[in-house]
């Protein structure tokens, strides 16, 4: 039996994390929560999760540090990364991009074009 896909769900705001953690694991996902962009880089690298949703916008760590960073580490630059944010400018999107964010997706979303959207990048980074 193969096993649920491990969905690293890293942002500041805790309704965030509940509301989306809640609808991640009713679409089938193991979720991990982290509150905050370093402990986002303890838990990618302690449980290599098969997908990251990094919220740009936190203290202290931004997420697009905490995305350069993931993508620095040989251990965690094949974890695709999916920016989940209320920045939603081209600028905000080419950046994030260019950092080597596999997706970028603007709050508020469709909980079922999320769904999609991670299935796709799922699907192009099988391991």
């Amino acid at each position: 039996m193969k096993s649920k896909p491990v969905i690293l769900l890293v942002d500041d705001e805790l309704s965030i994390r509940k509301v989306i953690g809640k609808r991640l694991a009713q679409f089938g996902f193991s979720v991990l929560a982290a509150a905050s962009g370093e402990e986002g880089l303890q838990l990618a690298a302690a449980h290599h999760p098969d997908l990251i949703l990094l919220d740009i916008m936190m203290p202290n760590m931004k997420g697009r540090d905490v995305c350069a960073r993931l993508k620095a580490d040989p251990a965690t630059n094949a974890i695709p990364v999916i920016f989940l944010t209320a920045l939603g400018l081209a600028d905000h999107i080419k950046g994030g991009m260019d950092l080597g964010a596999d997706d970028y997706i603007i709050k508020p979303f469709d909980p079922d074009k999320l769904r999609e959207r991670i299935m796709v990048c799922l699907a192009r980074h099988q391991r």
